[in-house]
């Protein structure tokens, strides 16, 4: 099977194929690639992997949490595609995706930190754990003490100093996510039933256009 994984949700999105359990190519998306052009993109990679569109057998994209019009625009085209050729795509959320690339040494818990583009980020902590909102300076209270913590995603170095700072054994490994882990993560999933919705932990940062005035008023 021949899986197209997507990344638009973060700030660097990334396509990935996966023929069989192994990488087949990736690509890196220029700023704005997660609109319009993503299309393109698409088709760049699968020509340049020698893959026929019809031969995908699975799409995966990121839910979120992330940035709201890349997030909205990436699973908008997958879903597309997704009906387009009659195959499924999976959901998988960029905090997954963070922990997947990364293995952690023993009796250290992973902290996936995805940047919101507000003053707080968005976390997760292990894998069985709750997707939250803070900012850096309120981690200490949100994880138990003891816990040794690896900071894994964007900005990692200023969660593992907050925590730091608080007296918490605490490393940070910076790094994005991967289109690849998604793939690869979507792979071993149960094959989807339904598309996927976007996460959302915190409301999406959008204004109510103000009502346009009439003519002579």
């Amino acid at each position: 099977m021949i899986v197209l994984a997507l990344d638009s949700a973060t700030s660097r999105g990334s396509l990935a194929l996966r023929r069989d359990g192994e990488a087949v190519a990736a690509a890196i998306l220029p700023e704005g690639g997660q609109g319009d052009a993503l299309a393109l993109h698409v088709e760049a990679l699968l020509a340049g992997a020698g893959i026929r569109m019809r031969e995908l057998g699975l799409l995966a994209a990121t839910i979120g949490p992330g940035r709201f019009t890349g997030l909205r625009a990436g699973l908008a085209f997958m879903r597309g595609l997704s009906l387009a050729l009659g195959i499924p795509v999976a959901g998988v959320t960029t905090l997954a995706a963070l922990r997947a690339g990364y293995a952690c040494a023993p009796g250290e818990a992973p902290l996936a930190c995805v940047d919101s583009r507000r003053a707080e980020f968005f976390f997760q902590l292990g894998a069985g754990g709750a997707p939250f909102a803070c900012r850096a300076s309120d981690l200490p209270a949100r994880i138990a003490p003891g816990t040794r913590v690896v900071a894994v995603g964007e900005r990692a170095e200023e969660a593992a100093a907050a925590l730091a700072e608080a007296g918490r054994v605490a490393r940070a490994v910076p790094r994005l996510v991967d289109a690849a882990d998604v793939a690869a993560l979507a792979e071993a999933m149960p094959m989807p039933e339904r598309p996927p919705a976007p996460l959302y932990i915190q409301p999406p940062a959008t204004t109510a256009p103000r009502a346009t005035r009439r003519a002579g008023r």
